[in-house]
């Protein structure tokens, strides 16, 4: 894939492709960050996402209409059919590396391109620690394609090596970002949904929650809280799903106590305005153990929860529950200020 501006680069326009590449980074960075933060709204970053295909589709239409109408170069006017074209090289080499040397008559090195990069697009997946790999290939081939092209062609091919130096910079860049991106996120942050009424009335069933994944997270009270369903929980629900979420009440070494409907920790009620109804049930007191949680759903008197069975270790955490993505009307973040 090129990167908006690439094109305004090989008719000599920097400027208007630092303004296309500038634009495109902008609207990505816009949309992840809107997808992504507590503040922002999904519908925000999916906007930010149509704006990012449009400068892109935008961006090819002006391209082509750059080096059309560079008439002061010749080198980029039309080139004769019977002719081949070193762009054209760069251009199957972004596709998939190898096919350029192959377009230039260079058939062994591209067989060779072509193998490794089928093969390391098959590791990738196995392998996370060779996604560096793919680019790598990308960017020498497409710069090889160029530069390695028969020098029988009428194209003026070593005058643009800078430009083509450039090009391969960005697209090494985009490619590490491409292969890297979809892995960092997906180690990071998760979408969970919500198949019950326990966390009413802040989550309705079928919402969707953003979960920040971290080992080195530390839960604060009134958290939203994901976790592996405990093996407790399945003793007393056997069709229990693989995950749980709930509100964290109590941390480690706190006493808990719920009666009369209220909540207290260490002998001091709890100011609760997110949940559905008091709790019609007594509890403890007791003390959260060092490496464990009270944890609780809003909807107190229909969640499955530590007042039925017991505290949650830390061991079960998957992260925080920060914020609904879906659906539009109601995303929000879950954090308490």
């Amino acid at each position: 894939m090129f990167f908006p501006g690439l094109g305004q680069f090989y008719g000599e326009k920097i400027i208007k492709g630092l303004f296309w590449s500038i634009c495109q980074i902008i609207a990505i960075i816009a949309a992840i960050w809107s997808c992504l933060s507590p503040d922002g709204q999904t519908s925000t970053g999916l906007i930010f996402l149509g704006i990012t295909i449009i400068i892109y589709l935008a961006n090819i239409l002006d391209a082509h209409w750059t080096v059309y109408t560079a008439k002061n170069d010749k080198s980029l006017e039309k080139i004769p059919r019977t002719n081949k074209n070193p762009w054209f090289a760069v251009f199957v080499s972004r596709v998939l590396p190898g096919l350029g040397q192959l377009y230039g008559n260079h058939s062994i090195l591209g067989l060779i391109f072509l193998t490794a990069s089928l093969i390391f697009l098959r590791l990738d997946d196995l392998y996370p620690s060779l996604l560096i790999i793919s680019p790598t290939l990308a960017a020498i081939a497409t710069y090889h394609a160029y530069l390695g092209f028969p020098q029988k062609s009428s194209f003026r091919v070593r005058e643009y090596r800078s430009i083509v130096a450039v090009m391969v910079g960005l697209i090494f860049a985009w490619g590490i970002i491409w292969n890297y991106l979809p892995n960092w996120i997906d180690g990071r942050w998760q979408l969970f949904n919500i198949p019950s009424e326990s966390m009413q009335p802040t989550l309705q069933i079928g919402d969707f929650v953003l979960v920040k994944k971290s080992s080195s997270y530390v839960p604060q009270q009134k958290d939203v809280v994901v976790f592996k369903t405990p093996d407790a929980v399945k003793k007393l629900s056997p069709d229990a799903g693989d995950y749980f979420i709930k509100r964290i009440i109590g941390k480690p070494e706190d006493k808990i106590q719920i009666e009369n409907g209220i909540v207290y920790i260490n002998n001091q009620p709890l100011e609760e305005t997110y949940i559905s109804e008091p709790p019609d049930y007594q509890w403890g007191p007791e003390i959260v153990p060092s490496q464990a949680y009270f944890v609780l759903g809003d909807n107190r008197n229909a969640s499955l929860d530590s007042h039925a069975w017991g505290f949650l270790s830390k061991d079960y955490l998957v992260g925080q529950a920060y914020k609904i993505s879906w659906p539009l009307g109601r995303g929000k973040s879950l954090i308490l200020k």
